[in-house]
């Protein structure tokens, strides 16, 4: 059955569908690749951390010309059958009592988890497919939807960080969706019961010379200024969820090492889809763009909410 749905901006964890409100699930982009089964796992996890359903979704077009006599659709859809049945199998092993529904959608697979988003509390995929290129790190499908989606995204590459005492690592630089940022790394960090690490990083201005600074360029004030710009953003924060333990960290870095390196050992890395600088038509910034590259673990981007 199609159902039209809209959100409601009182209940962001809930969708009205036919004046009946329900709680809005988490979508995950099923292939059967080893990354598939790992971004399976994790939203397994987070299903049950949150109280609410898991979708899993497999979507596929179908092959014309030539290509369709070597993948008929009847293979194609049995194949869709057991991936879907394999990632059911996670999910009961992972998380016992969790609402699963599976969908298979004969349409692209980056287009229909950016439309099924909509209606989705977040959106879960791996790194890479079964398909693209082998050199490639992360795959078409999981930029694309890491770049369009409305909801946060999260990005499952190696294996999870399981160790009790690894943190959250949410990197901030003051952009519009900081905010969003914020909130999203505060409320995951209370679900886990996981200490949050605050990186604020910046570099020096950008000159001719390598080792030249402007004039009136000071190191020191600039590092207060930073610090007294990521106390300022945290504060609310920590004011609202005083059961987590943060720890505030400004870096004379550039961003994505910076992240990459405090990610290390991280449960989990959430980054903004954009932040203060750059091309302001690009879907995705400079810094998650190579974070998405270089992450070390599961790594979360988010939105600006509209």
């Amino acid at each position: 059955m199609v159902v039209r749905a809209a959100k409601v901006e009182a209940c962001p964890r809930s969708i009205e569908c036919e004046g009946v409100v329900m709680k809005r699930e988490i979508l995950v982009g099923v292939d059967g690749s080893g990354t598939g089964l790992r971004a399976v796992d994790w939203a397994a996890g987070e299903a049950a951390r949150r109280g609410c359903a898991l979708r899993l979704l497999t979507a596929f077009a179908l092959p014309s010309g030539e290509a369709a006599f070597v993948w008929p659709e009847d293979e194609i859809r049995k194949n869709s059958t057991a991936v879907l049945r394999e990632a059911e199998e996670h999910v009961h092993e992972i998380a016992p009592g969790t609402e699963v529904a599976s969908t298979t959608v004969i349409s692209a697979p980056a287009a229909t988890l950016v439309e099924l988003a909509e209606t989705a509390l977040m959106v879960v995929v791996g790194l890479r497919g079964r398909g693209g290129f082998p050199g490639l790190r992360i795959g078409s499908v999981a930029y694309q939807v890491a770049a369009h989606c409305s909801v946060p995204v999260v990005v499952v590459g190696p294996e999870p960080v399981v160790d009790s005492e690894a943190e959250v690592v949410v990197g901030l630089d003051g952009s519009e969706s900081s905010e969003d940022v914020l909130a999203e790394a505060f409320e995951w960090a209370a679900l886990t019961g996981t200490r949050l690490r605050a990186i604020r990083a910046w570099t020096d201005p950008m000159l001719p010379a390598p080792a030249m600074r402007p004039m009136l360029y000071d190191t020191d004030r600039v590092r207060e200024a930073e610090a007294a710009a990521l106390h300022h953003a945290l504060s609310p924060w920590k004011s609202k969820y005083p059961q987590v333990e943060v720890v505030a960290q400004v870096m004379e870095q550039q961003p994505v090492h910076a992240l990459v390196d405090a990610a290390e050992h991280a449960r989990l890395l959430v980054v903004g889809a954009r932040g203060r600088r750059g091309f302001s038509r690009l879907a995705l910034g400079g810094t998650a763009h190579g974070l998405l590259h270089h992450a070390p673990c599961p790594i979360m981007v988010v939105h600006k909410t509209p």
